[in-house]
């Protein structure tokens, strides 16, 4: 934590105030759950897959979130304060976690409309619609149209399940099970 101080001869007392009553009951309380969490917090979010520098990140904006909020644990425990920034870190470490999980995932849900168009060389082109038609070449004709207009033309959930009379569930589990089949048939990994 940087604290700053006006330069003094004295080094316990910084221009008229020392070291010890700079601090408000309230900013001690602060100070205390600090250090007597932070190794915990991320220790924990260590223990999730997050990178030390990432950990050290993910608890300082905990403590960012948690401080305006303090009025909720004022006047709690000192279990209940801990528990109540661990549930917070915690959070936090599992959205950071399912954004890292998305920023490396392969595509899925209209990932063809947001992947790289081919260039002008031919090879790329001809590589990709070998891939396409790989995926859709064990595909029926009714699964193959609803690939097509879901990945390919964007039609909703909501859309293809009024055009096609069955539920939006069931719809969804449909082109989940095409999604995988069409993946590894071009040789990616399923998810």
């Amino acid at each position: 934590m940087l604290r700053f101080f006006k330069k003094s001869s004295s080094p316990t007392n910084f221009g008229g105030v020392t070291r010890n009553s700079a601090r408000t009951p309230l900013a001690q309380a602060q100070a205390d759950l600090y250090k007597s969490t932070v190794r915990l917090l991320r220790r924990r979010l260590r223990r999730l897959g997050v990178s030390p520098e990432d950990a050290r990140e993910i608890v300082q904006h905990a403590f960012e979130i948690a401080l305006p909020r303090w009025h909720e644990v004022q006047d709690a425990s000192e279990g209940r304060r801990r528990a109540w920034i661990e549930r917070i870190t915690w959070h936090l470490g599992q959205n950071f976690l399912r954004l890292a999980r998305h920023e490396y995932e392969e595509l899925g849900h209209r990932g063809l409309a947001r992947a790289r168009a081919p260039g002008s060389d031919l090879d790329e082109r001809a590589n990709a619609a070998r891939l396409v038609d790989a995926a859709l070449s064990i595909m029926l004709d009714e699964e193959r149209a609803l690939f097509v207009a879901y990945f390919l033309e964007d039609m909703t959930l909501d859309e293809l399940a009024q055009h096609y009379g069955v539920s939006r569930g069931k719809l969804f589990h449909r082109l989940a099970a095409l999604a995988r089949a069409a993946r590894i048939r071009i040789g990616s990994p399923p998810r």
